[in-house]
């Protein structure tokens, strides 16, 4: 029997999201962002069922009217839950597995008990049909992408970082994680990383697969930007990289956004194109320009990269104002878990 990890464009029953609280991180963003979090919400479930985590029920009140979807009353300490949600895998043909991997809040930075527990309490009032496994590992679901076909693609920065699992190097995390994932390889990104970034290189923030054959990428044209060196090494590192069956990916550049400033200190936000969600045949596209003016430049590469995916891919393209998201360092992929149908 397998335990694979399907990719994330295979059939979904839910998406996941969480909603912010009042006594969280959020401050005088926080109803610009639950507006933003119930918009995209309501839009993921015109394709998918979404499934809203409440812990501040008393605030989510005041937005009850406007969203589609349903409700579960829970615990959270903030609303990342691509990071702390259920890494779920298909065991044999059609079994759910949702593996429960620790959460400690990226390498110790941040208060994580609630978090940590929402696995659990998902399985046990949602999906008491599939199986559950808790893991010590600490692993969170925007560090890793599967192609749903054995390759999954993840950052060295991230998974060998400290504060997270002592793994000296590759072939350590690999073995601690064969029995979790059957998967045929790891291809390992060691370059790229985004200003402001608190997960230490998730991979969802550079590179996605969008088909087995496909990754779409940050890539920075700008010599003067402070990224542009890190990643041009990692483009050139995907350039590397070859399928199963020993061809080159097609690799879809996206592109590069200009500088987001926080709106609280000025500091820089990782605004990037590659924190998309694949859900049926939409991809959601997350855009931070929507409120500036039509000559700006910014209006202009998020309309550059649906253009992109449309053309060379075969999603629908809906694009979702995540602005409000990214005050907090995170952006529309690292606020959704999908679970995938068994």
């Amino acid at each position: 029997m397998t335990m694979r990890l399907p990719a994330e464009w295979e059939p979904q029953q839910r998406v996941l999201f969480t909603l912010p609280r009042r006594d969280g991180d959020w401050a005088n963003s926080l109803d610009s962002a639950t507006t933003a979090i119930i918009a995209a919400a309501n839009a993921v479930n015109k394709v998918t069922p979404v499934l809203l985590i409440v812990t501040d029920e008393e605030h989510f009140e005041k937005y009850a009217d406007t969203y589609e979807g349903e409700v579960m009353a829970c615990p959270t300490d903030d609303c990342w839950i691509r990071d702390y949600g259920p890494i779920t895998t298909i065991y044999g043909e059609d079994t759910l597995v949702l593996n429960h991997f620790t959460f400690n809040g990226w390498g110790d930075k941040f208060e994580a008990i609630n978090d940590d527990a929402v696995t659990q309490r998902l399985w046990r009032a949602e999906f008491p049909e599939a199986g559950y496994r808790r893991a010590d590992i600490v692993l969170e679901g925007g560090s890793l992408e599967s192609d749903g076909e054995g390759t999954i693609l993840t950052t060295s920065k991230c998974w060998l970082s400290k504060n997270r699992n002592d793994w000296p190097d590759e072939a350590a995390a690999e073995t601690a994680l064969e029995e979790y994932f059957d998967f045929e390889r790891i291809l390992w990104l060691h370059h790229g990383e985004l200003a402001g970034d608190d997960t230490d290189a998730h991979i969802d923030t550079l590179a996605r697969f969008v088909s087995p054959g496909q990754i779409a990428y940050v890539r920075c044209d700008d010599p003067t930007d402070e990224h542009f060196e890190e990643l041009q090494k990692m483009e050139a590192e995907l350039k590397e990289f070859r399928t199963l069956d020993g061809k080159a990916y097609d690799l879809i550049p996206l592109p590069w956004p200009p500088a987001v400033k926080s709106r609280e200190d000025g500091h820089r936000l990782p605004a990037t194109y590659a924190n998309f969600l694949l859900s049926g045949d939409t991809l959601f596209l997350p855009t931070y320009f929507d409120d500036e003016p039509k000559d700006h430049p910014g209006r202009k590469t998020d309309a550059a990269a649906a253009e992109i995916i449309r053309s060379k891919t075969s999603f629908k393209v809906v694009s979702l104002d995540c602005r409000p998201f990214i005050e907090q360092h995170g952006s529309l992929h690292c606020l959704t878990m999908q679970v995938p149908k068994g």
